[in-house]
């Protein structure tokens, strides 16, 4: 079958202050309308799928309460004929009514169908044992026609008016006597539910007895008309509605109370598809439009669902055109002296008006002080009408009068120096909390998104530690794919997958591609930063260039991806969790040895078998069930005022699923339904949960997660022979105190969550994290430490706030829970297991080793320890150019900084026998994009990076950053000049005491002035460097040579001396060195060793 049905639109169209139920459901045959009857009598039809309201009128209000239910709608070219108990009605589209009819013969009518006179008759019936016709012309009953049997429901077929009975029988009318031309006996064993036609085809269904109590048969009955026999019933639980489909001959709609519905061939019962609609209630009313491509259901709590076939939206093939009122002609007003404003009247605006400023865009003006005017002047122009200014103070000069209030937005760090103080604590608290009014609503200042500002000193003139003062390091916002901070943020200070990404780093692991190793370099550099800002920018890049991140959709330059950021975050949950596994299996093989505590399955894979079995020839198959995260399903809401399920039965639930789906079957040789049961075997020691996969769960997740404590801050886990059991809260206190079950529970405690918080710009939708960053201590607290972590925003929050969900702008995404177990602490022992065999060894980058000639690799007698003292320097290339925008005032604004990429490494022996010597000279192939070598400050060439032309040592970018890694964790310090930037660059963290930097070294202290290596080296060393291009050795060489210079000064006490020579030489020369002769050409040489240009 070709269909294909989904949800279009959902409202609930009957919300107003007088509550009205939903009795009756029809598509209008003659025009684009959808009819509603409600208990209440009233009548309200809606234009389209997008359901415009159109008419509402009140058809039946009788007295009673229990007659006013609208029980059926037909529809001619007239209008809408409606029945209830003792009424029927009918009015025009429009809403006027034609006529109204009531009857003391109408006892309880249930039920009406069109007869043999087209649409200008009806025959009526009900419990009542006799049946009228009814004139739709003159709104008068003409015959009543006796029977033996009341009426439950009615349809016109071809040939035949079909009635159903509450005992089950099906009676065939004829269409002018109404006598009974056939009559099928217990169709069903109960009343009939629901009954419908299409050419020959009777399709019904209705009650069954079972074991002394009336169900809903699980057989839904077929007959043929024409031969006037049963056909072989179809098989649907519970079914309670059913249509057939006005353009394929065979095909039916059946649905069930519960919403699940399926459109099959009843001549052939396995061709069919099932749909699930997600309702809180239950299904009331199904109808199917005269088009066949759109349907409607349903619910108790009046919420109707549009589903479509195939994307098309028309009710009807040839509809009436609906009217609608014309809209009012505004006159023709003369504007004169005279004429008043209101005669003009007020637009109906849908926009923001152009008056309407954003709040950011008001500025408060002081008002200008009012000056008393100096007597002598009033004098003076008493005479000639004019006074000399007094030049007391400058022309058009006024004394501000009022002070600057502080808006909690930070200056520029260069700003600071000049401009005083960074903030008050009251715009930090102001930032934190917003406004309370307003906070169920609009996220406060410090949970939105954040941006970073650029001055013309670069990113690095921001102040970032205004917004994080804690020892916990935030991620920077300025690089793609940013969005996976909050995520990697909540895996560092979970301690098992801590210690795990940490031990496999210090491993010999050199694959480029490893996430663990670069989760495991992040983590190391955020807990050096001690709170300093950090980039996740290595991971990142790594990351991108995953083709499977890019293929799954996480990557957010992906124009094909069209999914929510909570969405992408869950994905990338899953996919980092399973590559790292992925990973792992691959490097078991290899010819190092890996630490026993790294067996990543342990720490985060759930091990599981499933069952799966066909429900017709019931063949059995067992795929593997092993998942290293879960996805949280959520039950509908209960009916009524019963509680929801708990978060541990949610847990229950959703880990050990049972699902009934479709799936080839290889015996039956095609789909079937087939039943899969999960059973658990082991549990790991950190539980993921993905919140909300689908917009389905999202919506179905709302009442759960808005409910005060739903989350709890610990689970426990039970298994007994794979049945698994979670417990919270009391539940968990006494499963715990019991002897036999405390050995098998594994209490699990929450370390934080991520969640999508959305501000009032859909656009701006970000991720954040909230941690309990007690459980990642070294010295582990039982008090709670809730933080917030929005990028490079960190600050504590109060335990409750973290676990509120009650805000509308606050969905939670990924939970992580850590098993409670002495050895799931933090674990510093990589430190003493780090593998520096990188250091004593060549790199074979594509095969071919290669080493500089100048670089002389270390010996196991020069191993590196603490206090080592290396000269460093690195070269770069810019990668991407400078993104900037000239303001109104034309002003400079950088929107995005240039980007620049790691393209050259040298390490050079700070001391011993072959000090100033470099031991790593590397050059970093890269796979992106050059946009400038930047040769003359780099000494890079084009072809030095590209693996196909390079004659350098050219070496990945992860063996170039680990080789530094192992320096920096070895204790070594780091000598060479203006080294914090290079650091950034490369994105590594060297604390503050393992550097030595000339640039601090040799500041002049009465100027704050930083001076240039190329001054230095001419001054202090009487050297000459950096004539034709840069180069790192000579760099690194010459930082190194002014460190020794400096201890030497330092020693002899001549220091200060050196400083004011320094001063001086600058004044004269502009702190700039003379140029030689043979460099004032701007051409830059090609150095020794370089590659060759491509002809």
């Amino acid at each position: 079958m070709e269909t294909d049905w989904q949800e279009i639109h959902r409202v609930a169209p009957l919300t107003g202050p007088v509550p009205l139920q939903p009795t009756a459901l029809a598509f209008d045959t003659n025009a684009e309308l959808l009819w509603i009857g409600t208990d209440q009598g009233y009548v309200t039809s809606f234009n389209g799928c997008e359901l415009r309201r159109y008419t509402s009128y009140r058809g039946h209000n009788s007295v009673n309460p229990l007659e006013r239910p609208v029980r059926q709608l037909l529809f001619n070219e007239r209008g809408v004929i409606s029945l209830a108990a003792r009424s029927v009605h009918l009015s025009g589209r429009g809403g006027p009514a034609q006529w109204h009819l009531q009857d003391e013969r109408f006892q309880n009518l249930t039920s009406m169908a069109f007869t043999s006179r087209g649409t200008s008759e009806v025959l009526v019936g009900g419990t009542q044992l006799q049946m009228y016709t009814v004139n739709l012309e003159r709104g008068t009953i003409g015959s009543e026609i006796s029977s033996d049997e009341d009426v439950k429901c009615m349809t016109r077929a071809s040939r035949h008016i079909i009635a159903g009975s509450s005992k089950g029988h099906i009676r065939l009318l004829d269409m002018n006597s109404f006598k009974v031309v056939k009559q099928f006996d217990h169709v069903h064993n109960g009343t009939i539910l629901d009954m419908h036609t299409h050419d020959n085809l009777l399709i019904t269904c209705g009650y069954s007895l079972r074991h002394g109590n009336y169900i809903m048969d699980p057989l839904v009955k077929l007959f043929d008309l024409r031969m006037q026999k049963a056909l072989p019933p179809v098989s649907f639980p519970a079914a309670s509605f059913i249509r057939m489909h006005p353009k394929m001959t065979a095909a039916a709609i059946i649905g069930s109370n519960a919403g699940q519905f399926q459109v099959v061939d009843v001549l052939n019962p396995g061709a069919m598809k099932i749909y699930n609609a997600t309702v809180n209630t239950y299904i009331t009313a199904m109808d199917l439009s005269p088009s066949g491509d759109v349907m409607t259901l349903m619910d108790a709590e009046g919420v109707l669902q549009v589903w479509s076939s195939m994307g098309k939206r028309n009710f009807t093939e040839f509809g009436n055109l609906v009217e609608w009122p014309e809209p009012p002609q505004r006159p023709n007003i003369r504007i004169g002296d005279d004429t008043p404003l209101n005669m003009v009247g007020m637009p109906y605006i849908t926009e923001p008006l152009l008056s309407n400023w954003d709040p950011h865009m008001i500025f408060e003006i002081p008002r200008q002080p009012a000056q008393r005017i100096d007597p002598d002047i009033l004098a003076a122009t008493s005479v000639s009408g004019y006074a000399p200014f007094h030049k007391r103070h400058p022309r058009n000069y006024v004394e501000r009068n009022r002070g600057i209030e502080n808006t909690g937005i930070p200056k520029f760090l260069s700003q600071q120096v000049r401009g005083g103080a960074r903030y008050t604590d009251a715009a930090s608290e102001r930032m934190q909390y917003g406004d309370d009014s307003k906070r169920q609503y609009e996220a406060p200042p410090a949970f939105k998104k954040l941006e970073i500002k650029y001055s013309k000193f670069g990113v690095e003139d921001f102040d970032f530690a205004f917004y994080n003062d804690t020892k916990y390091s935030g991620l920077e916002t300025n690089i793609t794919n940013c969005y996976m901070n909050a995520l990697l943020q909540l895996y560092k200070y979970t301690p098992r997958l801590r210690n795990v990404a940490l031990l496999h780093t210090a491993t010999r692991c050199i694959t480029e591609d490893c996430l663990l190793c670069q989760m495991g370099f992040l983590f190391d550099m955020l807990e050096k930063a001690n709170g300093q800002n950090c980039q996740a920018t290595n991971f990142l890049q790594t990351l991108s260039m995953s083709a499977t991140a890019s293929r799954i959709g996480l990557l957010e330059d992906d124009p094909n991806s069209s999914a929510s950021l909570s969405v992408m975050t869950q994905n990338l949950n899953r996919h980092l969790l399973d590559q790292t596994v992925y990973d792992q299996q691959k490097l078991n093989h290899a010819q190092w040895q890996q630490p026993e505590e790294l067996d990543l399955p342990q720490v985060f894979m759930i091990r599981a078998t499933k069952r799966q079995s066909c429900m017709i020839c019931h063949k059995e198959s067992r795929p593997m069930g092993d998942t290293v995260t879960t996805d949280l399903i959520y039950s509908p809401k209960p009916p009524g005022n019963k509680a929801l399920p708990t978060f541990s039965q949610t847990v229950r639930h959703s880990i050990q699923v049972e699902t009934t789906h479709k799936g080839w079957c290889d015996r039956c040789k095609r789909y079937q339904n087939q039943h899969t049961r999960k059973s658990i075997t082991k549990l790991p020691d950190v539980l993921t949960f993905n919140a909300t996969t689908s917009e389905k769960n999202s919506m179905l997740s709302k009442d759960y997660w808005s409910t005060p404590g739903w989350l709890p801050d610990e689970i426990g886990l039970t298994l007994n022979n794979k049945l698994l059991n979670v417990w919270q809260g009391e539940d968990l206190k006494r499963v715990a105190k019991r002897s036999n079950d405390q050995a098998d529970l594994r209490i699990y405690e929450l370390v934080g969550f991520v969640a999508e918080v959305k501000d009032e710009d859909e656009r701006r939708k970000h991720m954040v994290s909230f941690i309990n960053v007690s459980i990642s201590a070294e010295k582990r607290s039982e008090e709670y430490n809730w933080h917030l972590f929005n990028d490079f925003l960190v600050q504590p929050i109060s335990k409750e706030e973290a676990l509120d969900f009650s805000p509308k702008w606050k969905t939670p995404s990924v939970l992580c829970y850590q098993l409670k177990s002495p050895n799931n602490v933090i674990d510093n022992s990589w430190k003493d297991r780090i593998d520096t065999w990188l250091l004593y060894n060549d790199f074979n980058y594509l095969g071919q080793p290669r080493r500089e000639k100048q670089t002389v690799l270390l010996s196991p007698e020069e191993a590196p320890k603490k206090g080592t003292l290396v000269a460093l320097d690195a070269e770069f290339v810019s990668l991407q150019k400078e993104e900037s925008e000239i303001k109104a005032d034309g002003m400079k604004v950088i929107v995005r900084p240039s980007r620049l990429g790691l393209a050259r490494v040298s390490v050079l022996r700070g001391e011993g026998e072959m000090e100033g010597v470099p031991f790593i000279d590397d050059y970093i192939a890269t796979k992106e994009q050059v946009v400038d070598f930047l040769t003359e400050y780099s000494g890079i060439h084009p072809g030095d990076l590209d693996p196909a032309l390079s004659r350098r040592a050219l070496v990945s970018l992860k063996v170039a950053y680990k080789r530094l890694w192992i320096l920096l964790n070895l204790g070594c310090t780091f000598v060479g000049h203006g080294l914090p930037k290079d650091f950034r660059i490369i994105n590594i963290h060297v604390p503050k005491d393992q550097v030595i930097d000339t640039v601090d070294l040799y500041v002049l202290r009465a100027t704050s002035r930083k001076l240039s290596l190329r001054f230095l080296a001419w001054v202090v060393l009487s050297d000459h460097i950096q004539t034709e291009t840069h180069d790192s050795n000579e760099d690194s060489r010459t930082a190194l040579r002014l460190y020794k210079k400096y201890r030497e000064y330092q020693d002899a006490g001549v220091f200060e001396e050196v400083l004011d020579r320094l001063y001086r030489e600058g004044i004269s020369r502009n702190f700039k060195p003379p140029q030689l002769a043979a460099t004032s050409s701007r051409m830059v040489p090609r150095s020794e060793g370089s590659t060759p240009l491509p002809k």
